[in-house]
């Protein structure tokens, strides 16, 4: 037997094996930052969605006849509650980069403004119940710049 052919075959081989699993990272790595870039387009989309379902909440409570104020900002502050996005708010918080865990609290708070204006006996058709609605709407969507800046840095 050739020592040359012995050499070449052993070469091929490894060069073989090794272009296999140089290939296989990348494809484990793209896989990975695509498995990233759904899971945080879900979160955030989650996020956004429960912080919306929390304020139409809210704002059918406190659109309901009710004499009693207690009962009426008792009602609100269960819609807000029940919408889930305190837990939508966490997941965020937990996984997601600082810029967007901070735009996220910014619209959070302010929801929970809309909240206690509510509770307070603000009605939908008061000016401080417009002025925390408008605090609220910019806060979103200073979020949701920050949400597809993260998004597409992940893209890239």
């Amino acid at each position: 037997m050739e020592w040359g052919t012995l050499v070449g075959t052993a070469l091929g081989a490894v060069l073989g094996i090794g272009a296999t699993l140089a290939g296989e990272h990348l494809r484990w790595r793209r896989t990975v930052r695509h498995n990233r870039l759904q899971d945080r387009r879900t979160m955030y989309a989650d996020c956004l969605v429960a912080l919306r379902r929390a304020h139409e909440a809210m704002r059918l409570a406190a659109d309901e006849d009710c004499s009693d104020p207690q009962l009426r900002a008792a009602k609100i502050r269960q819609a807000f509650q029940a919408s889930g996005c305190d837990e939508a708010r966490e997941r965020l918080v937990l996984t997601a980069p600082d810029e967007v865990s901070e735009a996220v609290d910014a619209s959070y708070h302010a929801l929970r403004r809309i909240r206690e204006t509510l509770a307070s006996g603000s009605t939908l058709a008061s000016h401080e119940y417009d002025a925390a609605r408008q605090a609220h709407g910019d806060a979103t969507r200073a979020a949701l710049t920050v949400f597809r800046r993260d998004l597409e840095a992940l893209e890239s």
